[in-house]
């Protein structure tokens, strides 16, 4: 079986390459007469109707043109190299000058009616190939370069750590599986002549057959993809959890620097920013998942919004008046507190330790002291949030 080096050495090369030749072109005009006259591309190659005929195959992936997320269009450049055994091509080298192969115009010769099944916009064949060398046995190799566009349906649950799978589906039209039996001879696409794609890394690929539920043999060649993460870390995520950590430090804030309000806003707008350029990025069906990353830009837009919440009510507590009583369990709430704190605060011998005087602790506590328990609280319960909030969705996307 010829490789895709030796077809595109065969191209530059119309003299076969660098290989010396005897016959001339007398010779494979004379061949090509005789190969032709009285044959029928209509029908397809075996003498014994009573067998199907071996149709070889492989696949090889030139490029990645597209691949959009939102209408689940797969676009490749890709050929499909066959071969198959054509007994009414065959001759005796020895009687044209030792002409071993011959190149043909596809035009003129049977082709497999191969159908893409899976198309994204019209049902297309495997027609535009190179022509077609035929060998002295009846070996015909057929290179059929082709852009494939393919309907590819999403998983952007762990989306920008998503893998994809895409296929290309193809049925051999109007012949049956008795006509034709199609075998791939790699299990896999050929990368050699590949040019890497800068947001999709392939991971495998497979080439197989599969009988379908009509008894039909589909053929199907699967790539596993793998999207580049880099850009989407430096541009994406990182800013994201670096706004979402700013967060809480709202309440680190001096109230009496009316700078609080502004900056939880400003943060929750940020964040929101970020939710509309994954919505623009995202299809927007809910099948299989949807993506993990939008509940945790939905969770920090939640959260951000309880955050305005709670500064207005900080700012509520400072300005209470003096005179109105704090109430008793906001009280004693405060006084433990205050007892932590001078505890921690006080350097005495251990012996002494139980000898602390803790006289002001049935003291009234302001509600100034109020308002800033109420922040250490909201400051604490922000950062652990964040943490096992980010935390959660990093095992999520690498499980």
């Amino acid at each position: 079986m010829i490789s895709l080096w030796t077809v595109l050495i065969l191209i530059c090369y119309p003299s076969r390459g660098l290989l010396t030749v005897a016959y001339t072109l007398e010779d494979e005009q004379n061949l090509q007469t005789a190969l032709l006259s009285g044959y029928s591309k209509g029908l397809r190659p075996g003498r014994d109707r009573s067998f199907p005929m071996t149709l070889n195959m492989s696949f090889g992936l030139l490029s990645i043109k597209e691949f959009d997320l939102n209408t689940g269009k797969f676009s490749l450049t890709g050929v499909f190299q066959l071969n198959w055994i054509d007994e009414r091509l065959s001759w005796n080298p020895a009687n044209y000058n030792q002409t071993n192969s011959t190149v043909i115009s596809q035009s003129l010769l049977w082709l497999p009616d191969l159908i893409n099944v899976n198309p994204y916009e019209e049902i297309t064949g495997l027609r535009l190939g190179l022509s077609m060398i035929v060998e002295s046995t009846g070996l015909c190799n057929w290179y059929a370069i082709q852009t494939f566009e393919t309907v590819c349906d999403t998983d952007v649950t762990n989306y920008p750590f998503d893998t994809q799978i895409c296929s290309l589906r193809f049925y051999v039209w109007s012949y049956e599986p008795t006509d034709i039996d199609v075998v791939f001879v790699a299990p896999k696409v050929v990368l050699d002549l590949y040019s890497e794609n800068g947001i999709w890394e392939i991971q495998d690929s497979a080439t197989y057959t599969k009988i379908n539920v009509y008894n039909y043999k589909e053929i199907i060649v699967d790539l596993f993809l793998k999207r580049r993460t880099s850009y989407y870390v430096v541009s994406l995520i990182l800013p994201l959890i670096f706004i979402a950590f700013l967060m809480g430090f709202v309440f680190l804030l001096p109230a009496d620097s009316g700078e609080r309000v502004g900056f939880s806003t400003t943060v929750l707008l940020s964040i929101v920013v970020y939710l509309t350029i994954i919505q623009d990025i995202l299809p927007e069906s809910s099948e299989p998942n949807v993506s993990t990353l939008g509940f945790i830009l939905v969770t920090f837009v939640v959260n951000g919004s309880f955050v305005v919440i709670a500064v207005i009510i900080s700012l509520r507590i400072q300005s209470q008046s003096c005179q109105k009583a704090v109430p008793l369990c906001i009280n004693r709430v405060a006084l433990y507190l205050r007892r932590r704190r001078k505890t921690k605060d006080m350097v005495e011998p251990l012996d002494t330790k139980s000898e602390l005087n803790y006289e002001d602790e049935e003291e009234k506590v302001t509600w100034h002291e109020v308002a800033k328990c109420f922040d250490m609280f909201c400051f604490i319960l922000l950062q652990i949030f964040f943490f096992v909030t980010s935390t959660s969705y990093l095992i999520i996307v690498n499980t």
